[in-house]
């Protein structure tokens, strides 16, 4: 009878482990979102998070969004840098200035700014995937008008050929008085994201 129990409890230990460790490999983006955000983003709602930081004046802000295209549609989208300023809002320019040993990128994009009409800021993109799961991160090289820059972008299938993006990002200005701007960049974001949906969905039923 011990033996019994001490099989079967070593039986429910394993069964036990098992399935947190599904849980954890199946755990993604989807459950990043809030469970009562999760209707807003099926019917197509931009989903913001954002995270108060100490280093600055400005959130880190966290949008997602649901792509009718598949995740390989939305990969190859991000990589086309020559196209990018074609889509998105307010930017003149975007070329790789170098493919660096450890297959980072740098990148200079020029964009539009109130005032001094456009500047050019380098970051620098690293790249990872795993099965359909693509993210690229980046950090800020040079900028007139930041101290840093950190972000990403993460995509994974969403139900039946679509994707579910993620775009994160952390700007810390050079100085504290444009703080009052974040809603600024909260609206530039979100027109950013709106963008990326269009144009995926735009490629991915050209290709069908």
């Amino acid at each position: 009878m011990r033996y019994q129990f001490v099989m079967n409890f070593g039986t429910w230990v394993r069964l036990a482990t098992a399935l947190v460790a599904a849980a954890t490999l199946q755990a993604g983006l989807i459950d990043e979102v809030p469970d009562d955000s999760r209707d807003e983003l099926a019917a197509g709602q931009v989903v913001v998070k954002s995270r108060d930081v100490k280093s600055g004046p400005w959130p880190e802000l966290s949008l997602y969004q649901v792509v009718d295209a598949p995740p390989e549609v939305m990969k190859n989208l991000f990589l086309d840098y020559d196209s990018a300023p074609s889509y998105t809002p307010g930017m003149l320019a975007a070329k790789v200035v170098a493919n660096n040993p450890d297959g980072t990128k740098d990148v200079q994009y020029t964009v539009k700014v109130p005032v001094l009409q456009k500047i050019s800021y380098t970051v620098r993109n690293r790249y990872s995937q795993k099965g359909r799961n693509f993210s690229v991160g980046w950090t800020l090289l040079q900028s007139p008008l930041a101290k840093s820059v950190d972000g990403s972008l993460r995509i994974e299938p969403y139900g039946n050929n679509k994707t579910l993006l993620c775009y994160t990002n952390l700007v810390v200005p050079i100085t504290n008085l444009v703080a009052g701007l974040k809603n600024q960049a909260l609206t530039e974001a979100k027109a950013t994201v709106r963008a990326i949906k269009e144009e995926g969905e735009k490629r991915a039923a050209a290709a069908d």
